[in-house]
């Protein structure tokens, strides 16, 4: 999917509002976050949720009487939220990109600097069409701890993100900086290319019919992992 820099969604850029479905993913999405993440008033919040939710970007789910509704991001939000605003690119910048990318993924696995290691990744979308002229070349990660303790996880994650403090990476809000240590990979494998469009992995978990090739992971895992889909 591609979007217009100057196109409305809701009333808002587009770019805002895949900015704010990309951070929503892991969370159940209430009037109160929406209206701190966009820097609106509640009342706003609740309308702009409501139209998200009749494009069909978010679904509701039934709070107990007198609570704010309560909203969880669609495939359909997901894929908006995976849109890409840049040009169209040749297949053999792809190529590039891909190949490059793979070289990133082998040199972090084999870092003893981060809590996550990739144990799966998966290609798909227009990189597998027999034509010249791709959109992004989209991957999807599966994520895995290097630890199981409890307490020496937390702790990792919190000397990872003051490393990140340190350098002066500005990492955002509350959210953002809890979800640092898997959002730090994310961008050590994506590494500014415009091309790659990074994808949690439960987003291809819920697919019908999805066309993939595995490119790191154990392939008969994978595909009891995505029993719609179909390996390229």
């Amino acid at each position: 999917m591609r979007i217009a820099k100057d196109q409305l969604i809701a009333g808002y850029p587009a770019l805002t509002v895949r900015t704010f479905l990309r951070r929503s993913r892991s969370f159940t999405i209430v009037p109160a976050t929406a209206a701190y993440d966009l820097k609106i008033s509640e009342r706003e919040a609740v309308d702009f949720l409501l139209q998200l939710a009749s494009l069909g970007f978010i679904a509701s789910e039934h709070p107990p009487v007198g609570e704010p509704a309560a909203y969880e991001i669609t495939t359909q939000g997901n894929a908006f939220a995976n849109a890409s605003a840049a040009k169209p690119v040749l297949r053999k910048t792809a190529d590039l990109a891909l190949e490059q990318f793979m070289e990133r993924l082998g040199n972090l696995n084999a870092s003893p600097d981060y809590v996550y290691r990739v144990k799966s990744a998966v290609l798909f979308g227009s990189m597998l069409a027999e034509v010249e002229r791709l959109g992004d070349v989209d991957i999807a990660i599966e994520l895995e701890a290097k630890i199981a303790g409890q307490a020496e996880f937390r702790s990792w994650c919190e000397a990872r993100r003051q490393a990140a403090a340190e350098r002066g990476v500005s990492i955002g809000s509350m959210v953002d900086w809890v979800l640092w240590p898997r959002t730090e990979i994310f961008r050590v494998l994506r590494a500014r290319a415009r091309t790659l469009s990074l994808h949690e992995w439960n987003q291809v978990t819920r697919m019908k019919g999805l066309r993939y090739r595995v490119l790191w992971g154990t392939p008969k895992r994978i595909s009891r992992l995505i029993p719609n889909g179909r390996q390229d």
